[in-house]
């Protein structure tokens, strides 16, 4: 048995954890992890829909191997995200939990790279909106590119500091903390973490997990729900830290339905093993908060930088629904229903996208954005040129492409119907906009 890659006084802790059930644990490390993707519902591709369903999330399938993600186009339009299954089981809880709102306002705090803002965004189904933070700003930028790529409106990105989020007191009815760990649960996937692993680094991972519950509980709304979850087994990062919830803030436990994922009820969450689960080791954990809290309420001063309303009725379906603004030479389609909201983030919190980015003018022209073209909300009559697979990657790569006879002006290109991006055509040649920061580089 090939276990040397598990870090000895790991393997202590879990045999004194799991104890006879420890040797399936072990050797299930020495199996490939599996391979699990989520198809995005609002662009409905056809994709993966003969691989094995995962039974506690809509649209996600296991893979019977992994697949060259990107070199296939349709993963940069967006219509899938690869993900480890364990941790989709958020969407069975926020299932189970949404039902008592109409239009919540779901914080994702700790949300690089993005699959479980995604996953919200998915399903919530058009309702609500999902503020998604992330402090590093090498981990934003993929945020955010992940986060265009599903193409919502109803999405804002921060860059903050979780303790920036005490000027929002009341503000959210879900908190979404996937803290940073001691990573335990991906030692499978990622050999590199086990290098990594100390007790100290457990010891400093819990420290600053109950940091970041501390800076954002003043954020949720009275009764509002915090979910919090980890890709660990230390109790010092799970049970621990629910516990401290409970006595600290006198926050009440929620049970859940686990849906015959073979979650283990350790009293204080539920711990997902590989062996018993097909998945990574993952902790998730429901409390709902009972002191009463201020509920924040929004400004409309957003409203009073607007841009010409022609640029929504060119490019966007439902135009109405929106609001343009203008910033600088930026121009923004902000969700008409979130205006207050948007205009509150603004003011509290260093926002790096809301709404649509539309688009930049320079001088008399104007240049639509990357976000615009994968938006679900472009307009179908938008011009579009058809790529194959090899003009798509080409593309991709943000290389030369060749398409004859083309009209002048711009153009969404498409892979199998789904954008990618824009193209202006110049007569004799085309230039190509794909975002050189996300180009690819494999051949």
């Amino acid at each position: 048995m090939n276990t040397t890659h598990l870090p000895e006084a790991f393997l202590a802790a879990m045999r004194a954890k799991l104890g006879d059930d420890v040797d399936a644990f072990i050797e299930e490390h020495n199996n490939p992890a599996p391979v699990s993707v989520r198809i995005n519902p609002f662009k409905c591709a056809p994709v993966f829909a003969d691989a094995e369903k995962i039974p506690w999330a809509t649209n996600a399938r296991f893979l019977p191997e992994r697949i060259s993600f990107t070199l296939d186009p349709l993963f940069h339009a967006g219509c899938y995200y690869v993900q480890e299954a364990s941790s989709m089981f958020l969407e069975m809880v926020l299932k189970q939990l949404l039902p008592e709102f109409k239009d919540p306002v779901i914080l994702d705090s700790c949300a690089a790279p993005g699959g479980k803002t995604t996953h919200i965004l998915a399903t919530l189904a058009g309702k609500g909106l999902v503020v998604s933070n992330e402090i590093i700003p090498g981990r934003n930028k993929i945020l955010m590119q992940n986060v265009i790529k599903w193409g919502c409106d109803n999405v804002v990105v921060t860059q903050n500091e979780t303790s920036a989020f005490g000027k929002l007191p009341g503000m959210f009815d879900m908190l979404v903390v996937d803290a940073p760990c001691s990573g335990e649960g991906l030692f499978r996937k990622d050999k590199e973490a086990t290098m990594e692993w100390s007790p100290d680094q457990v010891a400093n991972c819990a420290i600053r997990q109950r940091s970041i519950l501390n800076d954002l509980y003043p954020s949720l709304k009275q009764n509002g729900y915090l979910i919090y979850s980890t890709c660990t087994y230390e109790a010092s990062e799970n049970e621990e830290q629910v516990q401290r919830m409970m006595y600290e803030y006198d926050m009440e436990l929620v049970p859940l339905n686990t849906f015959g994922t073979n979650a283990v009820n350790t009293g204080f969450g539920y711990q997902f093993y590989p062996h018993k689960c097909k998945g990574e080791g993952f902790f998730i954990s429901v409390l709902r908060k009972k002191q009463s809290a201020k509920n924040q309420q929004g400004s409309d001063k957003t409203s009073k930088a607007t841009a010409q309303n022609n640029f929504l009725e060119q490019f966007l379906t439902k135009a109405t629904d929106f609001i343009p603004v203008k910033v600088k030479d930026e121009i923004f389609a902000f969700p008409s229903k979130w205006l207050n909201t948007i205009s509150l983030l603004r003011e509290a919190l260093f926002v790096r996208k809301a709404g649509i980015h539309m688009g930049t003018m320079k001088g008399t022209d104007f240049i639509p954005s990357p976000e615009l073209a994968l938006s679900i909300h472009l307009n179908p009559e938008t011009p579009k040129v058809a790529l194959e697979l090899n003009q798509a990657l080409d593309y991709l790569r943000c290389g030369n492409i060749s398409i004859p006879n083309l009209t002048k002006g711009w153009h969404v290109v498409t892979f199998n119907g789904f954008a990618l991006g824009w193209i202006k055509a110049l007569g004799n040649r085309i230039n190509n906009y794909f975002p050189k920061e996300w180009r690819i580089l494999h051949k």
